[in-house]
C-alpha cells in the first residue's frame, strides 16, 4: 500500500538531503537472463511544492561517476567514454516539466540529461510520508536509456532500465 502525501505538503522550497537519498536501478541482458541492480548515489535537487499542486517543480541531479553494482569491471566500463562517459558527463539531470494526478496517484513527468543527450520520463511518486525534519518519497520510473543517449551496448543490454528514487527533502 502505498501513501501519497502531496496534497498535505506544506508550500515551500525543499532541499533534497544527499546523505539520506539515493537512487536504485535495475538493468536486464538482452535476453532477460539476468538483472544487474545497481545504485547511484543523489547529489541533491530542489522541490517546490506550489499551493496547487500540479504547478509544482522538481529538479534533482544523480553522481554519474557514482555508479555501482556487484562488479567492479562493469563499473569501470559503464562510467567510461561507451557508456555514461562520466569523465565528460559526471552528473546525470532531471527537471520536471509538469506533474499531474493520475488514477495511480501523483506523476511528475521531466527531461532526463544524460551523457549530453535528454528524454522524457514520468515519475510515478509511490509513496510520500512526513519525516522528523521534512519528507521521504519513493518513485520510480522506467528510462529508455537508447533514447537518453546511452546507446552502446545494444545487443547485450535491455533498452529499459528500471529507476527507483529514494529522497528526503527538508524545507529550504
Amino acid at each position: 500500500m502505498t501513501t501519497n502525501t502531496l496534497n498535505e505538503l506544506r508550500s515551500g522550497t525543499y532541499t533534497i538531503d544527499p546523505a539520506r537519498s539515493g537512487c536504485r536501478f535495475t538493468a536486464r541482458h538482452a535476453f532477460g537472463l539476468k538483472p544487474v541492480h545497481g545504485t547511484m548515489p543523489v547529489l541533491g535537487g530542489t522541490v517546490t511544492v506550489a499551493a496547487d499542486p500540479a504547478r509544482s517543480i522538481a529538479s534533482a541531479e544523480l553522481d554519474a561517476a557514482g555508479f555501482t553494482t556487484d562488479d567492479p569491471r562493469r563499473d569501470r566500463d559503464v562510467r567510461g567514454p561507451r557508456f555514461l562517459d562520466t569523465e565528460r558527463h559526471p552528473e546525470i539531470g532531471f527537471r520536471s516539466t509538469r506533474c499531474l494526478l493520475g488514477p495511480d496517484g501523483w506523476q511528475v513527468a521531466g527531461v532526463l540529461s544524460v551523457r549530453g543527450g535528454s528524454c522524457e520520463v514520468v515519475l510515478a511518486v509511490d509513496s510520500g510520508e512526513p519525516v522528523a525534519d521534512g519528507y521521504r518519497f519513493t518513485a520510480r520510473c522506467v528510462v529508455d536509456r537508447v533514447a537518453a543517449g546511452v546507446r552502446s551496448g545494444r545487443g547485450l543490454i535491455q533498452r529499459t532500465v528500471e529507476i527507483v528514487l529514494d529522497v528526503v527533502v527538508r524545507p529550504a
